[in-house]
């Protein structure tokens, strides 16, 4: 008689039973699981969306509100002078941008020419430099003592003398740290007072820069004068070499835009406009160009008087116009000097005769 038992596969239908209950556990646990995943990732996403909500409608809480305050202050178009601030605050982000890339430019260029220099200075004897530059230094600090005190130079006792050089010995270390650590430049003896001026000017510019973008039309027209800026010191970095940027230059290709003709001859000058026409505007409010104009033909002392008001505006925007320049003296001695004289005020492209 055969006996029946309950195993299936050597295994009890308790044990089976047992298996099976405990995968089921797994998995229900793993839905379990899951379910609390999903559940944690929308609650995160509800919140985020919560969170833009209360953004979105602080920020048009506060357009309303801006819009109210215009209106109140009797402006007809709310809307625009809000769009005009908008599009202000946009190109003065681009004002900087393009004012980094020419200060990066320009500091690439001071670089480059301060490694020519030390290559050509590296045939030299290191022990007449040393002297030399004592020497320098020497003759400027004498100067510097000169225009603090001309009547007690000799009188280097006296204290408030004494404080005074130590002031300015103070001053000037701390001016070479500053210029080598923020900008990576050397202080040469006897430019100490440049250099100071340089700075004052350059924080200037930068308060005028900051003023201009209340206006989006003029911080653009600012924006494309740097642009072309940008693409000339591109041009002359692939050849090396430091020059003052041109005050005007085409913004796509950086080709230089002149302000004048400039004719030299023996006992006068003669000026006569150069600009395209795209550059009317800015030439008309150059100081005193009606002056340089209808003056021809100038002196050359009326010609440095004259056009002194337009050079100073180039050392404040740290650029320089450029002119075409022809001469017709004969002499070459006089020629030279003439030329020199432009020179002193403009960059210049000679037209040959």
């Amino acid at each position: 008689m055969i006996q029946k038992n309950d195993q299936i596969f050597q295994l009890s239908l308790t044990e089976i039973a047992f298996t099976i209950s405990f995968i089921l556990l797994l998995l229900l646990g793993y839905l379990v699981g899951k379910e609390q995943s999903d559940r944690k990732i929308a609650e995160e996403a509800l919140s985020e969306i919560q969170t833009l909500e209360q953004q979105t409608s602080a920020l048009n809480l506060a357009k309303s509100e801006l819009t109210t305050l215009l209106r109140n202050a009797g402006s007809p178009n709310p809307d625009g002078v809000i769009k005009k601030l908008i599009a202000a605050d946009e190109v003065r982000a681009e004002r900087d941008f393009l004012k980094k890339q020419v200060e990066d430019l320009d500091s690439k260029l001071t670089a480059l020419t301060e490694l020519r220099n030390q290559l050509e200075d590296a045939g030299k004897e290191s022990k007449k430099k040393i002297i030399l530059e004592e020497v320098e230094s020497a003759i400027s600090f004498l100067e510097q003592v000169k225009k603090l005190s001309p009547d007690k130079v000799n009188d280097l006792e006296n204290t408030e003398i004494i404080e005074k050089i130590k002031q300015a010995i103070t001053a000037t270390d701390e001016l070479k740290k500053q210029l080598k650590t923020q900008i990576n430049q050397e202080l040469k003896p006897g430019q100490e007072a440049q250099a100071v001026q340089d700075i004052v000017t350059a924080a200037k510019n930068y308060n005028e820069l900051v003023k201009l973008g209340s206006s989006p039309e003029l911080a653009k027209k600012e924006n494309s004068d740097l642009r072309g800026q940008i693409a000339f010191l591109k041009n002359k970095l692939a050849r090396g070499g430091l020059d003052y940027p041109p005050c005007w230059a085409d913004e796509k290709t950086g080709k230089v835009e002149f302000l004048f003709s400039i004719e030299v001859k023996p006992n006068s000058v003669v000026l006569e406009p150069a600009w395209p026409q795209s550059r009317e505007n800015d030439a008309s409010s150059l100081p005193g160009i009606a002056d340089v104009l209808s003056g021809n033909p100038h002196s050359n002392e009326q010609f440095i008087s004259s056009i002194q008001a337009i050079f100073n505006k180039s050392q404040q925007l740290q650029c320089r116009y450029y002119v075409q320049l022809k001469s017709t003296i004969s002499d070459a001695v006089q020629s030279d000097r003439s030329r020199l004289m432009v020179e002193r005020y403009f960059y210049k492209f000679e037209v040959r005769r």
